[in-house]
């Protein structure tokens, strides 16, 4: 197993890529890795993919909460809470997408920097590390152990 705290010191010196510009033709298809989501300056998620990066970050992109817990987790913690009455109407009668808006939602204000990783347990690993790490720094992250 790879050093877990060079990795991680690695996946922090990574360049961020906005959501905006997604996407991301420098992924390539098929490979494990790990991520991390920011809100501005703010970490809120660390992830990883167990064998398609490129895949698990389109799946975010995207903004459908079928199938996808950080969309599940952003629509209830930070997309909902800054709808206003009229849209939050226009959501319980149908009218208004929750899906449409989490995607409008991360590819206007969220961005990601990623390491690609040599298989599923090396991805793992570093992800529960990452976790604890950011916890331990304070980060009030969507996801937790």
């Amino acid at each position: 197993m790879p050093d877990l705290e060079e990795l991680w010191y690695d996946l922090n010196r990574q360049p961020v890529h906005a959501f905006a510009d997604w996407p991301n033709r420098e992924i390539p298809k098929g490979k494990p890795g790990v991520y991390l989501i920011y809100w501005g300056v703010r970490l809120i998620y660390v992830g990883m993919a167990q064998k398609n990066l490129l895949g698990r970050l389109t799946q975010h992109v995207r903004g459908n909460r079928s199938g996808d817990q950080f969309c599940v987790y952003l629509g209830d913690r930070l997309v909902m809470p800054k709808l206003g009455i009229d849209q939050m109407k226009d959501l319980f009668s149908g009218e208004l997408s929750l899906d449409h808006e989490i995607k409008k939602f991360v590819r206007s204000q969220l961005s990601y920097r990623y390491l690609l990783v040599q298989d599923d347990p090396t991805a793992r690993a570093l992800e529960a590390h990452g976790l604890q790490v950011a916890k331990g720094q304070g980060a009030e992250l969507l996801n937790s152990i």
